[in-house]
């Protein structure tokens, strides 16, 4: 009997001790909820969910902040050194043409289907800046950096040539015409001075601004609608006259006027000389 007591007592403890398992394994599953598992009551997961949401909203606007503010910094870094570099004068005073890059008629423009050659070897050549000279002038199409342009804007320009050539945009002065309708290209007095097109001279005369010059007009053979003219010459070369073939950048006409010792010239402002240079344009015959 006492025996049979005993058994009892064992098997309603063995099965106490089941039913008991189930009431741990909801405290354990209690527990886990807390930690992160999602709620079995909709309202609870609503919840969850709804700050899951918010926390990566706040993520993504902080990282979204965070960028914002490193692309202006690193914006504002540029436009800060591009400033400090124009102020410093290096921009102005680089060299106007990559001599080691550019041939002797290396092209510096286009006009009217013409393609204007450097007058001055690249060696020599100090400074290159186009402005109005009157509205008979036909406007070119500079070629390289134009670097009186915006700094930003030179971010985004897509100008530069194998010879990296730079140009200057200069002021109006009053000048009526196309802001590229005349070409002023830079080099000490005395230096050789070449045909800037192929062509045919059909005249030489006197320049009107600096005595003891003269102004070369050429038909070029791209466009005989058309003539060429380059200022500012003197001692114009043994052989050169009306009638005279001439090649791009092979053809000598002359040598550099000294300007400077009665003028000012405007490109003296963009040069580390007095500005001396000769004046090349095109315009259509009448």
């Amino acid at each position: 009997m006492q025996g049979s007591n005993l058994r009892r007592a064992q098997h309603v403890g063995h099965r106490r001790k089941i039913e008991s398992a189930p009431q741990r394994s909801r405290r354990g599953s209690s527990t886990l909820q807390q930690g992160g598992e999602i709620p079995r009551d909709p309202s609870e997961r609503l919840k969850v969910r709804r700050a899951r949401e918010e926390e990566r909203t706040s993520l993504f606007r902080r990282r979204r902040a965070l960028a914002i503010c490193a692309l202006l910094l690193g914006v504002l870094a540029l436009v800060l050194a591009m400033f400090a570099q124009s102020s410093s004068g290096a921009v102005e005073n680089e060299v106007p043409i990559d001599p080691n890059a550019a041939n002797p008629d290396a092209v510096l423009a286009e006009a009217g289907g013409i393609s204007i050659s450097t007058p001055i070897r690249p060696t020599s050549l100090t400074g290159i800046g186009y402005h109005p000279e009157g509205e008979t002038l036909i406007e070119m199409s500079p070629r390289g950096k134009d670097l009186s342009a915006n700094p930003l804007l030179g971010l985004f320009e897509i100008g530069s040539t194998t010879e990296k050539i730079q140009y200057h945009l200069m002021d109006r002065a009053e000048r009526s015409g196309p802001m590229t309708g005349a070409l002023d290209v830079g080099a000490e007095a005395g230096v050789p001075v070449y045909s800037p097109v192929s062509g045919v001279i059909t005249s030489i005369r006197p320049d009107p601004m600096v005595e003891g010059a003269n102004v070369v007009e050429i038909k070029p053979n791209g466009n005989p609608n058309t003539h060429v003219s380059v200022s500012l010459l003197q001692d114009i070369s043994r052989g050169t006259g009306v009638a005279t073939p001439v090649t791009a950048g092979m053809t000598e006409l002359g040598t550099v006027a000294d300007s400077a010792a009665v003028l000012d010239p405007q490109l003296s402002s963009y040069t580390d000389d007095a500005g001396n240079h000769v004046t090349v344009s095109v315009s259509a015959l009448p």
